[in-house]
């Protein structure tokens, strides 16, 4: 044991920082990197041996497997070269340290997730190994980790991706906005009379609600056998030609992308249970109303991404056509049909006669395999295809639905097929967990390795921003999980990850902010109690939280979405209360008991910033925690010199902020890294989340390498350092 204290705080690895690990960041397909564990000189003599312990994932296995590499001396302490796979995974590493009195210790990355670096422990006290790595003993099994930060791996982490991988300039760095088709705007009225006309012709249920403020229908209905279920087919009559006239509305907010929930005719209001892939929904409008939102759009410099709903079809679909409805027969209809052989018509444990998503009877599952299936959707023996379809009508990218549910072979096809059609299309996966370590169906995913997506939803910011904003995730783990994702994402999918706070699958910022917690685990009844008792102080406490980290997402490298109505303060729990319409106007805000403090002039001025800055949306970044609540983003440019600092304080008590730039371990400009002046020069304010409640604005400067800055309570103030001004 004396060999455990002699060493504990004699050894150390940071995998973000060159004197650790070169080179940094994710690894090229067929690289090595140098790998060095730091051993003071004079606690070696307490070491026999080292060892790196790399893990690589076993096909057949279906498991890791742990080598040990020995590791030779070095002026640092001791290094070795790992060599990856030749292929593109995630490959991990620790060390195992033989002590001269023989006891076996490990250095492995930090359990409670508050540095890059790791931590000496010892087996069998601190944690046991397994297949998967390292397992602290502080881990434990169903834990609630709803904002709060990723579980830590085994082991610290490298990515190896395809060295070919780029990703779309015009798209990496954007803002983002997320709209809900059916709530967003109506448009003339035609749209949706015409609309409603179609969809009963085929049997289909409208439910068309006569005000644009009614409350969405949540309660469960009684379905054609006689059991209870929620139906979503209360329609509000958005169209598309609503959109396109608020899309003056949506430049002012800086706006550069919209992803459009689905468009394709559905029988839901949701439109996850496509019936034709080649119609716009008829209460949407028309593909000529599509075209013309898109010359639109264009014209005020917005991209419109639409969301390709691939891995299942509505059973009412003319593919499918339970109903029996259309003129051709579907698959439903037996093996005569040219869709038949997309379905798998295996009957089920829960007496469905066909395969279908999570067991939903409304929604058969496709064969991706399927050669017909593969044609129709990318293309090929002279025929389009659907997703080269759209996109030679304007659109710039998919956003794909449950990513999960389509095989990584079909994901790099779908890939392929929009790259051919456009170059600088996006292809989006939904992906809810870290894409780089993403498990399913038994085998590790290829999202994040350059050849099946660009880029997908980071859900696990959301989660640990939330969570910094509410208490549960202190500064130095929320630095920790930056650095991380820098680390672990090949930079093209890292400057394109879509960072949101909310979306149609979660409940609004608002509610979560202003309530203190998560709502995923209360029933339907439960959430709307819940958000309807709301008090004005609870939501003027949850507004002032959501500009914090609205800001805080706004200076991070990504997409900066933002899901409509946040900005007007809707509040609301999941699905359906998350896709509510979106209020229009004081008149609209004052019949409703769902919108808090509206931040719409805030989102301008955050949004404009945002676009308006080169360094915000494609500058080198690094993170630092100068307090528990307090982090620091740190952007700036090599090419002229522009950088920024945003500083977040989620305490409520105002915050010193001393940040000292030559020792955040990144290569940073001289003019940052070093000053010859003995006076400080002032960092003027870019942005502050709290500018009108303040008499005088927050201030920083620097000096000689430092900055001092003030981090005022519950809010992120964005500082401009001045271009050579340190010289």
């Amino acid at each position: 044991m004396a060999g455990f204290e002699q060493l504990k705080w004699s050894v150390a690895h940071d995998p973000c920082s060159a004197r650790f690990r070169l080179p940094q960041g994710a690894l090229p397909l067929g690289a090595s990197v140098r790998i060095v564990l730091r051993v003071d000189e004079n606690a070696r003599q307490a070491v026999r041996k080292t060892s790196l312990l790399t893990g690589e994932y076993d096909g057949r296995a279906q498991r890791l497997v742990w080598r040990e590499q020995s590791m030779d001396a070095c002026g640092e302490g001791y290094s070795a070269v790992f060599e990856p796979a030749p292929n593109l995974h995630a490959a991990y590493y620790a060390f195992s340290i033989y002590t001269a009195d023989d006891l076996l210790l490990h250095y492995v990355p930090r359990a409670d997730g508050r540095a890059t670096f790791g931590e000496l422990v010892r087996p069998g006290a601190d944690g046991e190994w397994t297949e998967d790595g390292w397992r602290p003993a502080s881990v434990s099994d169903g834990a609630d980790v709803s904002f709060g930060v990723p579980d830590a791996l085994g082991g610290f982490q490298v990515t190896v991706f395809d060295p070919a991988f780029t990703t779309p300039d015009w798209f990496a760095g954007s803002v983002m906005y997320q709209v809900f088709p059916d709530r967003f705007a109506r448009g003339r009225g035609g749209v949706r009379e015409e609309g409603v006309r179609c969809h009963e012709a085929l049997g289909r249920p409208v439910r068309l609600h006569g005000s644009w403020d009614d409350p969405v229908e949540w309660d469960d209905v009684e379905t054609p056998d006689g059991t209870a279920a929620y139906d979503p087919v209360d329609f509000y009559g958005g169209t598309l030609e609503g959109i396109a006239e608020k899309l003056s509305y949506l430049a002012s907010l800086g706006v550069e992308t919209l992803y459009l929930n689905p468009v394709f005719e559905a029988r839901s209001n949701h439109r996850y249970d496509t019936a034709d892939y080649l119609a716009i929904d008829p209460l949407l409008g028309t593909a000529e109303d599509f075209e013309r939102l898109v010359d639109a759009a264009r014209e005020q410099g917005i991209s419109i991404m639409l969301d390709a709903v691939l891995s299942h079809t509505g059973n009412d679909s003319r593919y499918f056509d339970a109903a029996d409805v259309y003129d051709e027969p579907g698959a439903a209809q037996g093996p005569s049909s040219r869709f038949y052989s997309w379905y798998d018509f295996t009957p089920t444990e829960s007496g469905v006669p066909y395969r279908c998503w999570w067991g939903h009877p409304t929604l058969p599952e496709v064969n991706e395999h399927d050669p017909s299936w593969q044609s129709f959707m990318l293309g090929g023996h002279g025929k389009q295809g659907v997703l080269p379809h759209w996109l030679t009508r304007g659109a710039r990218g998919y956003r794909l639905d449950v990513a999960d549910e389509l095989p990584d072979d079909v994901l790099e096809l779908i890939r392929t097929c929009v790259k051919r059609t456009d170059p600088e299309a996006v292809v989006l996966g939904e992906v809810w967990e870290d894409a780089t370590t993403k498990t399913s169906y038994g085998s590790p995913r290829t999202y994040a390795f350059g050849r099946s997506l660009d880029c997908v939803m980071n859900y696990p910011m959301r989660n640990a921003l939330l969570g910094f904003a509410l208490g549960s995730v202190d500064a130095l783990q929320l630095a920790t999980f930056l650095k991380l994702q820098q680390a672990n994402y090949p930079a093209a999918m890292h400057r394109c990850l879509m960072n949101l706070l909310s979306s149609h699958d979660v409940e609004r910022v608002r509610s979560v902010l202003a309530l203190g917690r998560s709502l995923k685990d209360e029933d339907r009844a439960g959430q709307l109690r819940l958000t309807s008792a709301i008090t004005p102080d609870q939501d003027r406490k949850g507004a002032r939280l959501q500009r914090l980290v609205a800001a805080l997402l706004y200076a991070i490298p990504g997409v900066s979405c933002l899901y409509y109505g946040d900005e007007s303060g809707l509040q609301g729990g999941g699905d359906p209360f998350c896709r509510q319409t979106m209020p229009w106007g004081d008149a609209s805000r004052a019949g409703r008991s769902d919108c808090g403090e509206d931040l719409t002039r805030f989102y301008q001025d955050l949004g404009q910033v945002r676009k308006g800055s080169p360094v915000l949306r494609a500058g080198q970044t690094a993170y630092a925690a100068p307090a528990s609540d307090v982090l620091c983003v740190l952007r700036w440019d090599d090419r002229n010199g522009e950088a920024v600092l945003a500083v977040a304080n989620q305490d409520e008590a105002d915050r010193p902020a001393v940040v000292d730039l030559a020792k955040l371990d990144v290569p940073l400009p001289c003019a940052l890294s070093k000053t010859v002046m003995t006076e400080a020069v002032a960092c003027p304010v870019l942005f502050d989340s709290e500018a009108k409640a303040r008499p005088c604005a927050p201030t920083a400067n620097l000096c000689d390498g430092i900055v001092h800055a003030q981090a005022p309570a519950l809010s992120t103030v964005i500082f401009r350092i001045p271009a050579g001004g340190a010289q």
